[in-house]
């Protein structure tokens, strides 16, 4: 038996598939919205399932019907290069009947569960073979298994509130225990106090004008919780090549001032020495980076799903959402960058990592008295405020004294965990990082009113009760 056939089943992933288009196809559209309504495309194994079952999504969230035809023209080429017409006609020929896809779905889901189960042992295994630390062993391997219990069987899709209790004084006697797994830093630690440290299963976005920072910042946090935690890190690198970012995080690591490495005659032994040394924190670290232009949602979903599958995945970046190319031309731009930020925010949940999105400002702060952005200010869709577990403003104005000293402000316009505030940093550009300058700070009731001198409509976007 071959090792994928281990590892799923492919006659229930094709059955659920042919159920959902058979359902669709016999004029049952309740019972094909009720078997996709119980299933994510992270239950299927193989990769061309899983996008397939992305295009039906697709086709139900725009009221299409679901046939071969429909869900080639979402999306036409499979990963493997097959096109989906073909695929999923010869996938809904093969399939009798709608009859069995609660066993289907079943076996998808326990199949999903026991893959899980593989990557606990492997993840256990991997630190006891990198000579890790007992307890970052087991915390590791406590919080693969809290994933695990967040999957269920089909059909139990709601569940008593009463329920979730467990969980949670399991969740608050690890903390008191020291069993949770450890918080992710973002490397400053004004901004930990902040923000209360990244969390799980968020969608944190880092919204500035060109050259405010923002990059700058993502990649500061990305290095923080890879090369100083250990942990896994995916980088969707849209706008800058991997070159680029690579020189950063060398110059940032290691200290090295970037118009020196551009003439690297000049460089002193000294210098070189520390190059070296951050080199080999980079060559130690699990971070890896995807740098091909206009790739789409479904596109990014399936990498970072692969990445985690392979390697597991703590944390990502996307720089930046307005270069996520849209998955249809019928979509206005507002629309479509409104869907890939709902998509990246769905996508935070179904990897349970904190996904950093990186977004324009428009030029409404320039005209602004003190030129300080609001969450309300980030570029193509109000969507991205509503989305956002977090909203991180990197404010650097250069025309002001402080500005030219190099002092940059985070602000926090937007937290469902914290209040709003901000901290301010120092820039130091020639390192490509920031460091802590002093200390972070809460708004006023006062300051906070101010902020929300918007019109109507902009003052409860993003608020949810």
């Amino acid at each position: 038996m071959s090792r994928n056939r281990e590892l799923y089943l492919p006659e229930a992933e094709q059955g659920v598939l042919g159920a959902i288009m058979l359902s669709s196809l016999n004029g049952d559209l309740a019972l094909a919205q009720d078997i996709v309504s119980q299933m994510t495309s992270a239950d299927f194994y193989h990769l061309d399932n899983a996008a397939l079952f992305d295009a039906i999504s697709d086709c139900m969230g725009r009221d299409m019907p679901v046939d071969p035809v429909t869900v080639g023209m979402v999306q036409r080429i499979l990963p493997s290069g097959d096109t989906t017409t073909a695929y999923a006609a010869e996938i809904t020929h093969n399939v009798p009947s709608t009859a069995n896809w609660r066993s289907y779905a079943q076996q998808v889901k326990k199949w999903a569960v026991i893959r899980q189960i593989i990557d606990v042992g492997r993840i256990t295994h991997e630190g006891v073979a990198d000579n890790l630390p007992a307890d970052e062993i087991v915390a590791t391997a406590q919080q693969a298994l809290a994933d695990l219990r967040d999957l269920h069987d089909a059909g139990a899709n709601y569940k008593r509130l009463s329920d979730v209790v467990p969980k949670v004084l399991d969740s608050m006697d690890d903390h008191v225990n020291d069993r949770s797994p450890p918080k992710l830093s973002t490397g400053l630690a004004d901004l930990d106090k902040l923000i209360g440290y990244l969390r799980q299963k968020t969608m944190v976005v880092i919204g500035g004008r060109p050259g405010s920072g923002k990059t700058m910042l993502a990649l500061q946090i990305m290095q923080s919780v890879t090369v100083t935690a250990g942990g896994t890190g995916l980088i969707f690198s849209l706008e800058m090549a991997e070159e680029e970012l690579c020189v950063r995080s060398i110059a940032s690591l290691g200290g090295i001032d970037l118009r020196r490495m551009e003439n690297a005659k000049g460089l002193e032994a000294e210098e070189w020495n520390r190059i070296g040394v951050a080199v080999g924190k980079i060559k130690q670290a699990e971070i890896y980076i995807n740098d091909t232009p206009g790739l789409s949602m479904k596109q990014i979903r399936s990498i970072a799903r692969e990445v985690k599958r392979d390697h597991g995945l703590s944390i990502m970046m996307v720089d930046y959402v307005g270069l996520v190319a849209s998955d249809s031309s019928s979509y206005s731009r507002t629309d479509a960058v409104g869907k890939i930020s709902t998509a990246l925010k769905n996508l935070s949940k179904e990897l349970g990592i904190p996904i950093l999105v990186l977004a324009q400002l428009n030029r409404n702060p320039t005209s602004r008295p003190g030129k300080k952005p609001q969450a309300s200010d980030l570029r193509d869709s109000g969507q991205i405020e509503q989305d956002a577990d977090a909203v991180l403003l990197v404010h650097h104005d250069p025309e002001s004294e402080a500005g030219e000293n190099g002092v940059t402000e985070i602000i926090l316009d937007k937290g469902r965990q914290a209040p709003v505030g901000f901290c301010r940093v120092q820039r130091q550009g020639q390192y490509a990082r920031f460091v802590d300058l002093v200390g972070y700070h809460m708004l006023s009731d006062e300051e906070v009113e101010m902020r929300r001198e918007r019109p109507f409509a902009e003052q409860y976007r993003g608020k949810r009760a």
